[in-house]
């Protein structure tokens, strides 16, 4: 990490809280958060020593948390040695785009089939406080409410496999560091691809809920390979 960076590192307080993980665990998560957010940005350096040096602790989780952020495409090696967070290029954004497509379609339509109404009424509990935020320019608090109104929709699948496919592929092209680019049009062309999306799970329409979500997400990949 450069010297100008802002962020400061310390023991996660849910370490305490889950006795049952490592702590290289709550590293890794920790660190994985900080990337999916944005917070610290394609090509930024993560130095072993420095990060363990704030947390207080032995380089040896942190060395273990980061061989698995590597590992799972987080990180990379830089050219002249040592671990820098991702950057993808246009066509990796492409990639992982196509791929995401893919699962989340696959995921909306055994959805359709299978959500129960207390899901439909949690998706729109999600989807009407969303619609707020964006009223109130509570940005923060819509991208919490974008990712739990998708989380509700897809978990009515009930695959836990793909379930943990779509998550990954969610969060590996930086879901929430994406959503802080849009503008007021793309919030509102998103809500209302929420919206079909959601009036869809009501008539169990796969067909309709699928159209909509691919136009979802070709919103994405095109701000993606705009303004990242």
């Amino acid at each position: 990490m450069s010297k100008q960076d802002n962020i400061r590192f310390g023991v996660p307080s849910s370490f305490l809280e889950n006795p049952g993980s490592t702590l290289a665990d709550q590293v890794y998560e920790m660190l994985h958060q900080h990337i999916v957010a944005g917070e610290l940005r394609p090509n930024q350096r993560l130095v072993e020593s420095e990060i363990a040096k704030q947390m207080g602790i032995s380089r040896t989780p942190v060395r273990e948390a980061l061989k698995r952020l590597e590992v799972t495409g987080y990180v990379s090696a830089a050219p002249n040695g040592g671990l820098i967070v991702t950057e993808h290029s246009i066509e990796e954004i492409q990639c992982l785009y196509e791929i995401r497509e893919a699962l989340e379609t696959m995921a909306i339509k055994i959805a359709c089939e299978h959500v129960t109404e207390e899901q439909i009424n949690k998706a729109e509990e999600y989807y009407i406080r969303s619609v707020e935020a964006i009223r109130n320019g509570d940005i923060d608090q819509y991208i919490e409410l974008h990712s739990d109104f998708e989380e509700e929709i897809y978990a009515a699948c009930g695959n836990e496999q793909l379930l943990s496919l779509v998550r990954t592929f969610r969060n590996q092209y930086y879901k929430r560091r994406l959503t802080r680019v849009y503008t007021s049009r793309d919030w509102h062309t998103q809500l209302k691809h929420h919206g079909r999306i959601l009036e869809a799970l009501h008539k169990r329409s796969a067909g309709r809920a699928e159209k909509a979500l691919r136009r979802h997400l070709r919103v994405g990949l095109r701000v993606a390979m705009q303004r990242l």
